[in-house]
């Protein structure tokens, strides 16, 4: 096994086959590298026909013997049809391999979002790369997008959304008892994952590792408790469980990376009344074993931010993209996912009022109505609430108020859902594609943590959506969104989704992460004088579309 060539795959986000992982030289690895975007998953079936396409080029010498030139045969076409019948038929087939864990303290590569084509690639579209272009997830512009036929109506196609964690919201007024109920269900929770983590099998409880003799092999999980740095530049940590605190020293990385209230395993030392950690785990999510897919042809759209009512309200790129929905170029869309900020809210910052189109925030929520009836009413359309939405503002939030959309709401294909939100869409002959749906108003606080994240999260959001999956937890830290103690902390990550929507940043960005396809949605709202004041620049007017029998991912820009 290539293990330096895998390594620096899986760091792109690509998913190796374990037969590919067995197979893959150096010049394997520097074709895919130059990919216009990084594959979600590589086989020994697609290393086969990288190969072959560099077996292709003919080396053309003058007198002499010495080279002066290389020229690349021409790869003759199918035609459109044929080649996608043929993607089809080998997706339909291809079996899901293991892949190579990503280390937790990895850099994220940046090259794995690159989504700019080459004009020879745009105009070359052989066989050849339409395999390898399949197999990819990530950010297309619109005038170069992967365009997927079928020849079926939508409405022929068996649409099912199934709401998974479907759970009650409590609105009565919450003290301490709740508080500890609530910290009690995410410390169980919390602990369960991390216990399957090889690292953390021989972890004993803070009241047994006071007993260690001072050099003996220590391990122990826990919630953060505090943490200051030293003079050296490490960091002490305090961490507790039901038994007791114990400290921890833990170097300067791991020490910068860790956030309060957040559950972390560590490994180490004894030394004393500290360990002294080796290493420092989180949850993270399992080693992936495939992705997921449907066996129908069916396609999802993703949008985030609408913010109705401002005046700021990008309202011309909406009706397009509501009547483009009702073309046969968007026959194959099903669903349509929109995790919060339907509309602007009144109040939500002060001098709102300055900034609104429309200052009821009842007629806001009547002009989403209005739009709305213009999408197909064989799309089904999935509505979260965010933070300017008339829920109230701590977390989990409740529904959208049928009396906030008292037309809509009685749609068979409208579905209003909680924030945050776990769903299953087109489980009908398969087992389905689950979307966690979640917001975002934790980003801020939790970017603001972590140095590495404010240098770039804003520009690139999947980067803080790829640390909260790593730490199994929507928002770690009390205080980084309002929060409303439930008898469950339905903030964490239970299970690990298919995919992963969110909003709130404004920015647009794709990433595909052990098998889980990020997506930050992109916002219909144009850059608001608060942006300009801090120097934001949104992403408007982006459509992100997956194909849930390919995975394959493409943007549309309205």
């Amino acid at each position: 096994m290539n293990e330096e060539a895998v390594k620096q795959l899986t760091k792109k986000g690509c998913m190796v086959g374990k037969e590919a992982a067995e197979i893959i030289t150096e010049e394997d690895l520097e074709r895919i590298e130059e990919l216009p975007a990084a594959p979600m998953y590589i086989s020994d079936e697609m290393i086969g026909q990288i190969r072959e396409r560099m077996s292709q080029k003919v080396v053309v010498g003058s007198q002499g013997g010495q080279v002066t030139e290389e020229i690349e045969t021409e790869v003759q076409t199918a035609s459109g049809s044929q080649v996608q019948k043929q993607k089809q038929e080998k997706q339909s087939t291809e079996e899901s391999e293991e892949s190579v864990q990503e280390s937790e303290t990895a850099d994220i590569d940046e090259s794995a979002v690159n989504n700019d084509r080459s004009e020879d690639e745009k105009r070359g579209e052989d066989s050849v790369d339409d395999e390898i272009y399949s197999n990819r997830s990530t950010h297309f512009r619109s005038d170069k997008t992967v365009k997927l036929r079928d020849d079926r109506r939508r409405d022929e196609l068996d649409t099912k959304v199934e709401i998974m964690d479907d759970y009650e919201v409590q609105n009565s007024e919450k003290d301490v008892p709740e508080f500890l109920g609530y910290y009690n269900d995410r410390y169980k929770k919390m602990k369960k994952l991390l216990m399957r983590r090889s690292e953390l099998r021989s972890a004993t409880s803070i009241k047994r590792l006071e007993r260690r003799s001072e050099g003996d092999e220590a391990a122990a999980i826990g919630l953060v408790k505090d943490k200051y740095s030293t003079n050296s530049g490490k960091y002490i940590v305090s961490i507790e469980d039901k038994t007791g605190t114990f400290k921890v020293l833990v170097d300067e990385r791991d020490g910068q990376r860790i956030v309060q209230d957040e559950m972390i395993g560590v490994s180490g030392s004894m030394g004393g009344d500290i360990v002294y950690a080796n290493s420092v785990i989180r949850p993270d999510l399992p080693i992936p074993d495939g992705v997921t897919k449907t066996k129908d042809n069916v396609e999802a759209a993703y949008i985030s931010d609408l913010h109705i009512g401002s005046e700021d309200t990008l309202h011309d790129r909406l009706d397009r993209f509501a009547k483009w929905l009702g073309t046969s170029e968007a026959s194959n869309i099903g669903y349509l996912v929109m995790p919060g900020d339907v509309v602007e809210g009144v109040g939500v910052y002060p001098n709102q009022e300055e900034e609104l189109e429309v200052n009821s925030i009842y007629k806001q929520y009547e002009m989403f109505e209005d739009w709305v009836e213009k999408v197909p009413e064989d799309i089904q359309v999935l509505i979260g609430p965010g933070n300017h939405d008339i829920t109230r503002l701590a977390e989990p939030q409740p529904k959208i108020t049928e009396k906030a959309l008292p037309r809509v709401s009685d749609f068979n294909n409208v579905h209003l859902v909680r924030n945050p939100q776990t769903v299953r869409l087109h489980g009908i002959r398969s087992k389905g594609i689950t979307n966690l749906m979640y917001h975002g108003y934790s980003f801020d606080e939790h970017i603001d943590k972590i140095k590495s994240l404010r240098e770039n999260a804003y520009e690139e959001p999947y980067r803080v959506m790829v640390d909260l999956l790593k730490r199994r937890h929507l928002a770690p830290s009390y205080g980084s969104n309002l929060l409303s103690p439930e008898a469950e902390d339905h903030l964490v990550i239970e299970e690990k989704p298919d995919i992963f929507v969110s909003g709130h940043l404004h920015s647009h960005s794709l990433y595909s992460y052990k098998g889980v396809n990020l997506i930050a949605a992109s916002t219909f709202q144009a850059q608001t004088d608060f942006q300009k004041r801090v120097g934001h620049e949104p992403d408007p007017g982006k459509v992100t579309i997956v194909n849930y029998k390919n995975r394959n991912t493409e943007v549309k820009q309205f």
